[in-house]
């Protein structure tokens, strides 16, 4: 690529928030080309295909209700394939059903009376859903700010609920089971568990961004192709060429853009996290849920088995299971994996044995750690003339974070 190559647009990082401002811009008329440094579009979503299963890398699930995602992606073309609403609990050595009484009123009573927490506590999740469930995405955004742990409390919950539903719960979906993270997250993440379903595609995460990029015109991402320096409207590329651009996106992780942009201030930490996979003959168990670790110790923070959700995950007569282990565990991987398997057994008994670890991912940028202070982070780089911020850390740390905050950079370009 020489020196004269100009384009109207060029977006820095092929991840969702890259894909959605350059689908955005297309839907416009507007061209655009994505740098990717990588081999492949996601980012984060990501997904391996090894012995013929469908390895998500990270526990990933589509919420239905992201407005984002119903503005840009197919449904019925993704092929979802839906989670049973509500969880399973771990407690005093057996699994208990929280389910959702709004989409399976038949279980309503036995969820309420079950040892999860008590009948109070079960009124206060009613209440929080229809609390989380009222006004508009922005104004939720704008509620007062504390903890989680700290509004959990002030809302009523019981030690035990905090303990055994919300922690693993709130521990999975943002990697921190301190219920340190915004109040304003947790009545996010609540909303869009309350108001949507629960899904992967067939074909596993990555098929969320194949679907973005096969939107675009032909030649619009570049792969392989890593960006180490922005000078005005001149990106540099590692093998010392460069581009221009009328408009410069950076939709890269949080430390990336900040050595662009040259902002330490946008730099953020990142909670980490781990995941197995186990391979098995046609496992025994038939739950479609969530499973919480509930009341138990250990490292297993929560689990699944993926191919009860989505039998094209795995070959045909085998199952898939999908374990997350507490980010906060500094025990060695190892040793995880014997206690992990330890742990299954009591969960699930002898069919255990026949499970073999197929895969383990330990992801050190799993998500960003931020309160969304402040709310929303203006996409215009002040700093920088036709330069533009996106990406999950610059809203809440979701697919909906990383793809509304591409889509509001193109709102933005198409403004000018």
């Amino acid at each position: 690529m020489s020196n004269e190559c100009h384009h109207e647009v060029i977006i820095i990082g092929g991840g969702l928030a890259g894909l959605s401002c350059a689908v955005q811009l297309a839907n416009s008329g507007v061209h655009s080309l994505i740098l990717e440094a990588t081999d492949r579009v996601g980012g984060r979503v990501r997904s391996d295909v090894i012995n013929g299963f469908t390895l998500d890398v990270g526990f990933q699930v589509l919420l239905t209700a992201y407005p984002s995602c119903q503005k840009l992606l197919d449904y019925s073309a993704l092929r979802l394939r839906y989670f049973d609403p509500g969880a399973l609990i771990r407690q005093s050595g057996t699994f208990t059903e929280l389910a959702d009484p709004w989409r399976n009123p038949g279980k309503a009573w036995a969820t309420a009376t079950n040892p999860v927490g008590s009948i109070a506590d079960k009124l206060r999740i009613w209440r929080l859903r229809s609390k989380t469930c009222r006004g508009s995405l922005a104004e939720l955004y704008e509620r007062p700010h504390k903890t989680t742990e700290q509004y959990l409390r002030d809302f009523g919950f019981s030690e035990r609920m905090l303990d055994q539903f919300f922690r693993p719960f709130i521990g999975g979906v943002f990697l921190d089971e301190s219920l340190s993270v915004s109040s304003r997250m947790l009545e996010f993440v609540f909303r869009m568990f309350s108001m949507g379903g629960i899904a992967v595609p067939a074909d596993g995460m990555a098929a969320i961004p194949r679907q973005l990029a096969e939107r675009l015109p032909r030649g619009s991402v570049n792969l392989q192709t890593s960006v180490v320096q922005i000078e005005g409207n001149r990106v540099v590329l590692a093998d010392g060429s460069s581009l221009t651009a009328k408009h410069i996106v950076v939709a890269t992780e949080s430390n990336a853009a900040a050595r662009l942009l040259e902002l330490p201030e946008i730099q953020t930490s990142w909670n980490e996290t781990t995941t197995l996979y186990y391979s098995s003959p046609q496992c025994d168990e038939k739950h479609k849920s969530l499973i919480l670790r509930g009341d138990e110790s250990g490292p297993i923070q929560t689990a699944t088995i993926i191919s009860n959700v989505a039998e094209e995950y795995a070959p045909p007569k085998s199952s898939l299971i999908s374990v997350s282990l507490n980010s906060n565990d500094a025990t060695s991987s190892d040793e995880n994996a014997l206690l992990t398997k330890q742990q299954l057994s009591k969960w699930f008994g002898d069919q255990v044995n026949r499970w073999e670890l197929l895969q383990t991912y330990q992801i050190p940028y799993g998500l960003p750690d931020m309160d969304i202070d402040p709310v929303i982070r203006s996409p215009v780089v002040e700093e920088r003339e036709n330069t533009y911020l996106c990406g999950d850390h610059c809203e809440t740390p979701s697919i909906e974070g990383a793809m509304d905050s591409g889509m509001r950079a193109a709102a933005s370009i198409l403004k000018r």
